[in-house]
């Protein structure tokens, strides 16, 4: 047997190929990105592409504000994927990346690098310097991920034309009846400073005191006679329940239902007025035994009169609180009987202006920061959760509460603070959802804005399918949009308002077209500085300049128009083949896009939307650097190479969430 080795390789034919042995992507990938930048792919593709027909995809901007997460890295590929879809298919397919610079994160994180003492002129200078740092920083890191798009020329909503196209969409929009201001409960968020609309809202858990608290009647002969009793022999009080003890302060009226029966009973501590099936369960929960006198339907209590549960306490709360019926007092819970602060809920609000309390004399001791009025009895200069014990203190030491426990549930917190918000009245600018009058209305649409929004999700195409079903209850249910906001950084509500009625300015719409000219040439900064003298004369006198801003979904919501028809008309189409976000945008950007689209064309501004689900860890939770469970793209590109996120990416089910781990 010979003892030479035999070199098989050489027995072998096998291609010699360029490509290495290791894909060494971390190191490789950046060269590729900066290759087909400077080789001007994208404008390539799209010039092999001229003339064929095109597909546009809407880019939802991203918040031009801190460094991308996992959740940006897969609806970036996403997109992409989508797109180079579309080309290999023979169309021109378009994507046109955008941003969201307006709004309060961004002012925030001014406040605090620099302080709140800032001037409106110097807020809006560091916003838009410190949004254009993030652009450029953010950019990159999605062009590292190999994205292909016309990054030269992104569209930014701090741009100063599409500032200017923003109140041209808000003049169309007040033109088609749509547009109100009227003084009403909103969502409140004391950390912003602002209202908030329903986009902002996110639910969580809430520890509550509830307390049960009596109103003595004031007109016992009244209540003995609507229960076919001769006379009451002991103090008779209307007990109800609530889980915000800080709205006693500013109870106006109780709410009982026209068609539930109601109970009077005798007890140890008063006889009192309540739902007859929750008898028992008061009786219980109050610590008392007690006897059904008689009985009554809620229709039969309409307009009796009782007192304010600290009358006794102090003269500024000696007032009445008469029984006006509403639907919305069930017998679900709680006593069946509902106190009505009409400030702080939308319900007790609409209830008590029905039934003609005038909007003037509707009390609203709450400050914007979260603090009663000085001039509050008892109370005053507290903040509300500080004063929520000592307000029931106060109930309790007046004989008034009949029961307390602490509580844990659901509850409206603001999405960027993470904070409970409260229901506020101010006075604010609203889109129209149903029947009413607009301001300035001259092309009025042919059906409210709900019924164009419904019709319109009935044309477009959903995937996966249950999104369809989504956004249409959203629609379905939602109240009137608040669309102002009361901070410096966006887009200005170029109103002026008369001081002593609250009307505009009659050459209104003449000075939203003067305030989109200004704007379109010194962005808002120029509407900023220019006197109330110098755009309407004399009259400035009598007016005042409205420093409201519009709500930065309004700025998102209108790039169907800013974007699409102005600014990247000719790289676009009108309504967009696509819209492509995470799930969360039912409630936010198709929505607000959808709303104004309606209300300016009665049509949705997208053929079709496209949801994908969160970004996850292996045991189904969020991805959150909060929770120390985050995965940023940019250390998976350096590790192991943004090739590898895409492929994860097209490997998963994105109808759902999304999981992975590091």
């Amino acid at each position: 047997m010979s003892d030479t080795k035999t070199d098989y390789r050489s027995t072998l034919n096998l291609p010699d190929t360029p490509f290495p042995m290791r894909g060494d992507l971390p190191k490789r990938e950046p060269g590729w990105v900066k290759e087909w930048d400077d080789k001007g792919i994208y404008k390539k593709l799209r010039d092999v592409r001229a003339g064929k027909p095109r597909f546009v995809l809407h880019d939802g901007p991203p918040y031009a504000n801190g460094q991308i997460h996992m959740g940006h890295a897969v609806n970036k590929i996403l997109k992409d994927m989508i797109v180079k879809a579309r080309q290999l298919k023979g169309m021109d397919a378009i994507y046109v990346p955008g941003w969201d610079c307006h709004g309060l994160p961004i002012e925030n994180q001014i406040e605090k690098t620099f302080g709140r003492k800032l001037s409106r002129d110097e807020v809006q200078a560091k916003s838009r310097a410190y949004a254009t740092e993030q652009i450029a920083l953010q950019k990159e890191d999605f062009k590292r991920l190999g994205v292909l798009g016309e990054w030269d020329k992104p569209y930014l909503t701090m741009a100063p034309g599409n500032e200017a196209d923003e109140i041209r969409a808000l003049k169309r929009i007040m033109e088609r009846g749509f547009v109100y201001r009227g003084l009403k409960p909103v969502y409140w968020c004391f950390d912003c400073g602002s209202s908030l609309a329903e986009f902002e809202i996110e639910y969580a858990d809430k520890k509550s005191q509830t307390l049960d608290v009596g109103f003595r009647s004031a007109e016992p002969d009244k209540l003995a006679a609507a229960f076919g009793l001769q006379s009451l022999d002991k103090d008779a009080y209307a007990v109800i329940w609530t889980t915000t003890a800080w709205t006693i302060p500013a109870n106006q009226a109780l709410n009982l239902n026209p068609e539930l029966e109601y109970a009077l009973v005798d007890t140890e501590r008063g006889i009192l007025l309540l739902a007859a099936s929750l008898v028992e369960k008061c009786m219980a929960r109050f610590l008392l035994t007690g006897t059904v006198l008689a009985t009554t339907e809620g229709k039969n209590l309409a307009l009796l009169n009782f007192q304010h549960p600290l009358h006794d306490v102090h003269e500024g709360y000696r007032r009445l609180s008469p029984v006006f019926l509403a639907d919305y007092a069930t017998a679900d819970d709680g006593t069946g009987i509902v106190h009505s602060s009409p400030a702080y809920g939308v319900e007790d609000f609409n209830s008590c202006i029905a039934n003609g309390i005038a909007v003037d004399d509707i009390l609203n001791p709450v400050q914007a920061h979260g603090r009663y009025v000085d001039e509050l009895p008892l109370f005053g200069g507290l903040n509300i959760w500080k004063a929520a014990p000592l307000v029931i203190d106060a109930l309790r030491e007046a004989g008034r509460l009949f029961a307390t426990e602490t509580i844990t549930h659901s509850y409206p917190h603001c999405w960027r603070h993470k904070s409970p918000v409260i229901y506020r009245a101010a006075a604010q600018w609203f889109i129209r959802m149903d029947e009413g009058e607009g301001v300035f209305t001259r092309d009025k649409a042919p059906q409210t804005l709900r019924q164009l929004a419904l019709n319109a999700i009935e044309e477009t195409s959903f995937y996966p399918e249950n999104g369809k079903v989504r956004l249409r209850d959203m629609i379905a249910g939602r109240p009137d949009w608040c669309i102002s906001r009361q901070r410096n950084w966006g887009v200005p509500l170029p109103f002026f308002i008369h001081t002593a009625t609250g009307e505009l300015h009659p050459r209104t719409m003449e000075l939203l077209d003067t305030a989109a000219a200004m704007v379109a040439e010194g962005g808002i900064e120029a509407w900023s500085k220019a006197t109330a003298e110098s755009l309407i004369g004399a009259d400035a006198e009598f007016y005042t300049k409205s420093n409201d801003i519009l709500d930065v979904w309004f700025d998102s919501g209108t790039t169907h128009y800013t974007v699409l028809q102005k600014s990247h008309a000719a790289q676009s189409t009108w309504p967009a083949d696509l819209y492509l976000e995470g799930h969360d945008q039912h409630r936010g950007w198709f929505h607000s896009s959808l709303l104004t689209a309606c209300a300016m064309y009665d049509h949705a501004p997208y053929k079709g939307l496209l949801t994908h689900g969160f970004t996850v860890d292996s045991q189904g939770r969020k991805m959150s650097k909060s929770q120390g469970n985050g995965v940023d793209p940019q250390e998976t590109s350096k590790k192991l190479g943004a090739v590898i996120i895409r492929l994860w990416v097209a490997a998963s089910d994105y109808s759902g969430d999304i999981a992975g781990d590091e």
